[in-house]
């Protein structure tokens, strides 16, 4: 994660400022956290097979931070219900985007 004052890569994800600027990074904190409780649960949808349940999730994490794996999750979703135009532009998004090292 980078500081969107001054762009200080690899904060700690305990520290709710920024150890360069001070900047306030809570907000950022929620947000992250809140992109991952939806994966989370996007992936207990697939485990269940509730494909548009998982879409859903899936998309509201991507709203959030557009990560590789939250576009990876709406792929599969929109593939295993059967809409192959928003499984190809899932794929595309994935494609675009640099691996989730550490992402939960």
């Amino acid at each position: 994660m980078d500081c969107p004052a001054c762009g200080k890569s690899n904060l700690a994800a305990e520290s709710n400022v920024c150890s360069r600027c001070g900047c306030d990074l809570s907000r950022l904190h929620n947000v992250m956290k809140s992109a991952s409780r939806h994966i989370q649960k996007a992936i207990e949808c697939m485990q269940r097979r509730e494909w548009e349940s998982a879409l859903q999730n899936a998309e509201r994490s991507w709203r959030l931070r557009h990560s590789r794996l939250s576009a990876r999750l709406a792929f599969l979703a929109s593939a295993a219900s059967g809409d192959t135009d928003s499984a190809t532009r899932w794929h595309a998004a994935a494609s675009r985007l640099p691996s989730d090292h550490g992402f939960h």
